[in-house]
């Protein structure tokens, strides 16, 4: 199996170029696309419902990802559902990157089903940073003295409490005493399936088999912004080696017809310049060591399905 995560700057068409890489992948192979950006762009590129997994042609499945649906799975698959609707939880959830969390339990849980492709489209810029390091920050997150001292305390759940926990039940009423029990009761539970989930994360970001393609368009500064997430991620240990330009314009001094407008010989000129200088920007990303592939502007709304599949030939990447 074979994981593409796809980044970049947002309204660069990052949602799109994943979907067509996806569509090009399921010509040939069985491929699962999956979006964790909450912007949920993919479902009007599909025009279809994809609140659940779902086969949209054939060899290609595509979902999106419902934090409050994953945790609520999560929670029933575990059997935390009443804990978690208690506030201790609450809180406890809002200690750790949840939206990350919530994208990390969807993927596994399509890397469990034998796909050969599995393309994920990230949020947008330093999300994307957040994304990819959130594994490592909920298991360190479990390192701290804090949650030691709670995991401690779960491991007495059931007995009399005492020291602080007791202070607070005279303070906050007997309720509390019996909300927190229970609270305690299945924490250690729960933090290990939350490791476990996290490792299996981390595996998958840094597996030989999965690679990251950055996405950018000449347009907004957004080569150079996605240089910057590119070199955050580097400080991660996530290697991104490949870049593709969406909506490249390649204007040439020649193709303008004899005697044109002002108006049309100036914005020629304009286009031509712009061109010029999206030239330079890739040859200085080749130099740089990227792999660069050009995919030129298609002038019209990738809505449908049919669209999509002429679009996709347009991709290129290894």
């Amino acid at each position: 199996m074979r994981v593409i995560v796809v980044l970049g700057p947002g309204g660069v068409g990052k949602t799109t170029i994943s979907a067509a890489i996806a569509v090009k992948l399921s010509k040939n192979a069985k491929t699962a696309l999956i979006t964790v950006d909450p912007a949920k762009r993919l479902k009007s590129a599909l025009s279809i419902d994809i609140d659940e997994i779902k086969e949209v042609r054939k060899n290609l499945w595509a979902t999106q990802v419902d934090k409050f649906k994953e945790f609520s799975d999560f929670a029933q698959k575990y059997g935390i559902s009443e804990i978690s609707k208690t506030k201790l939880f609450k809180i406890a959830a809002d200690m750790l990157p949840s939206e990350e969390y919530a994208s990390f339990l969807k993927i596994i849980e399509i890397y469990n089903m034998g796909f050969d492709y599995i393309v994920v489209d990230t949020p947008p810029s330093l999300k994307f940073i957040s994304f990819v390091s959130a594994p490592q920050k909920i298991l360190s997150l479990f390192e701290t003295d804090a949650i030691r001292y709670f995991l401690e305390i779960a491991g007495r759940a059931g007995k009399r409490f005492s020291g602080p926990i007791s202070i607070a039940g005279r303070i906050l009423s007997a309720d509390f005493v019996v909300e927190f029990a229970n609270f305690l009761a299945n924490l250690k539970s729960i933090f290990s399936q939350m490791k476990e989930v996290s490792e299996k994360a981390r595996k998958i970001l840094k597996g030989e088999n999965t690679v990251f393609i950055g996405v950018a368009s000449p347009y907004d500064r957004k080569i150079e912004e996605l240089l910057e997430v590119i070199e955050e991620a580097e400080k991660l240990d996530i290697n991104i080696k490949q870049i593709i330009i969406n909506r490249y314009l390649d204007f040439s001094d020649d193709g303008i017809p004899i005697n044109s407008p002002d108006g049309v010989v100036n914005l020629h000129q304009e286009l031509v310049k712009f061109s010029s200088k999206t030239r330079e920007q890739v040859k200085t990303l080749q130099l740089k060591g990227f792999k660069v592939f050009l995919v030129e502007e298609l002038f019209k709304d990738i809505v449908s399905i049919p669209v999509l599949e002429e679009f996709s030939e347009k991709i290129e990447f290894v």
